[in-house]
């Protein structure tokens, strides 16, 4: 049987895991599908509707629900007037893109630092170990405000998140490659192809990244949750994405103080981040049982046991 074969019938013994795969799957397409689907509501992100907001009352949405209607789905922001739908799916691209790609600089540059590391001599071993823990130890919500404060303000904003959240969060990858890869190089296969004059490029590329495929993606699924709730953190303190940019943090930024008068205006931005939060925390912990054979074992064993008590 091939690896794939046998990873997709280990997660398919986890139903948690497979619902929420399917919950993920349907955000990336919504995400994917925003310009069709705002295109089918007839409404866009950006577009101000000053008439469906009552001015006297502080820029409350007139009607029912948050002026929740045939043309708009999910009503208007308050004060102004922007569709609440447009907004919440375009969000979905911003904070569901901006995860996924700090979580690949994350992989990329721990991947590489500890395999250097793991594979260097003593010196390089001990200075990309320290440098790493120093990473560690960096608060990262404080280190990413200061980075991104001498940003130009011109520079896109989704990007520079991504890549600052990236840039500061790398070093748990970093430490558990370098453990792997020190473990690794001892096993006599990685010994030969270094007694055979292999260089190190070539045996990491050959010999350690297949064997380090495992803990790097069952970790990496684990990462992009904690992504999005960053970039929402960001966004919600002022210096993430900037308006007229929707993120789900940037939305839930001013609904703080329309939460008694529009409660939708907090509640769905809040409800979609702990939806894909949960399920993407859900389908990373199924990736990583799968991938784990000595999980697998005990999943097994216990629905046995489980079994015979029953019986």
């Amino acid at each position: 049987m091939t690896f794939g074969s046998v990873f997709w019938g280990r997660l398919r013994e986890q139903r948690a895991a497979l619902v929420a795969a399917g919950v993920v799957a349907l955000l990336v397409l919504v995400a994917l599908g925003a310009p069709l689907l705002t295109a089918v509501e007839g409404q866009d992100p950006t577009t101000y509707h000053p008439d469906l907001i009552d001015s006297a009352r502080g820029g409350v949405p007139i009607g029912s629900f948050g002026g929740i209607s045939g043309e708009h789905w999910l009503g208007v922001e308050p004060q102004t007037g922007r569709d609440l739908f447009a907004r919440l799916v375009y969000g979905a691209r911003v904070s569901l893109g901006v995860a996924l790609a700090a979580t690949v600089v994350q992989v990329f540059i721990g991947v590489a630092v500890g395999i250097a590391a793991g594979l260097g001599n003593r010196w390089v071993d001990q200075a990309l170990s320290r440098a790493t823990d120093v990473i560690v130890a960096l608060p990262l919500v404080v280190l990413a405000l200061a980075l991104m404060a001498v940003v130009p303000a011109g520079f896109p904003r989704p990007v520079l998140v991504a890549l600052v959240i990236g840039l500061v969060a790398w070093g748990n990858v970093a430490k558990i490659v370098r453990a792997q890869t020190v473990t690794l190089k001892e096993l006599d296969y990685v010994a030969a192809a270094r007694l055979s004059g292999w260089s190190t490029l070539r045996i990491a590329r050959r010999e350690l990244l297949p064997a380090l495929a495992a803990p790097v993606i069952t970790y990496a699924a684990l990462l992009v949750p904690v992504n999005i709730t960053v970039e929402a953190a960001l966004s919600f303190l002022g210096v993430g994405v900037k308006p007229p940019t929707a993120s789900w943090g940037q939305m839930l930024t001013a609904a703080d103080v329309w939460y008694q008068a529009a409660p939708q205006y907090l509640l769905l931005p809040a409800g979609a981040l702990f939806v894909t939060v949960f399920a993407l925390t859900v389908l990373g912990d199924g990736v990583r049982t799968a991938l784990d054979p000595r999980a697998a074992s005990r999943l097994r064993i216990g629905t046995g046991r489980k079994r015979e008590a029953r019986a």
